[in-house]
């Protein structure tokens, strides 16, 4: 099976995309824990929760971010870490808020800048990659597409790593070099998106959410 073959699902999506959901008092537990007068999370939790929960798709923070970059950072915090965040490195992103928002101001990302945004803690390279996605970025004029587990799977173990030949190059080893792995899939899904016309989110969006499964019941139907 080839990107080829699933257009239709791709460019079609049922539902939106990257919703996460988490406990409006979890977040406010972690932020009583803080020895910090900033409240901007608090005012944001106040804002954006619906009832005791938050709950954030992707587009929603792009919105956010659109509006209000500091809002939008927050955003795409609360967003990428649905199960919560160590007290230490949640405190270390509140004091290093006004970096962190000047940082996510820039609108093409370089290697310099990306190495920067991974030296904040608690953000790996998957974090990264929503945040940048989130709040519509690019990496060396390429749609900063997502990355994570699922993601990787499907284009590293499935007939889905025929349409990936630069990350070919690097299988196996993203744990060990997982910026270079990172362009490399970028660079994969430019490729993808120009060559049948759809964007970055929507090709995220499928593999992390439906390629694993769509190759699962091909395989059942073929044994069958």
């Amino acid at each position: 099976m080839a990107v080829s073959a699933q257009l239709s699902k791709i460019r079609t999506p049922t539902t939106p995309t990257w919703i996460t959901s988490s406990r409006k008092d979890m977040w406010l537990g972690l932020l009583e824990r803080l020895n910090s007068e900033n409240r901007s999370f608090q005012t944001f939790l106040e804002e954006y929760a619906a009832g005791s929960d938050i709950t954030l798709s992707r587009r929603d923070v792009r919105n956010i971010f659109a509006i209000d970059p500091s809002k939008g950072v927050i955003g795409t915090i609360i967003w990428s870490h649905a199960r919560g965040i160590r007290v230490n490195a949640l405190s270390l992103l509140v004091r290093d808020l006004p970096t962190l928002i000047t940082l996510m101001s820039i609108s093409d990302f370089g290697e310099e800048e990306l190495n920067e945004l991974l030296a904040q803690p608690g953000i790996s390279v998957p974090t990264a990659s929503k945040m940048l996605s989130a709040c519509g970025k690019t990496y060396r004029g390429m749609p900063a597409a997502i990355i994570d587990d699922n993601i990787i799977q499907a284009i590293e173990n499935t007939a889905l790593s025929h349409d990936f030949p630069t990350v070919a190059t690097l299988r196996n080893k993203s744990r060990s070099r997982p910026m270079s792995y990172y362009e490399a899939y970028l660079q994969d899904v430019t490729a993808i998106c120009e060559k049948y016309n759809i964007t970055a989110d929507l090709l995220d969006r499928y593999l992390a959410e439906h390629a694993l499964e769509d190759l699962s019941e091909q395989s059942e139907l073929k044994s069958a």
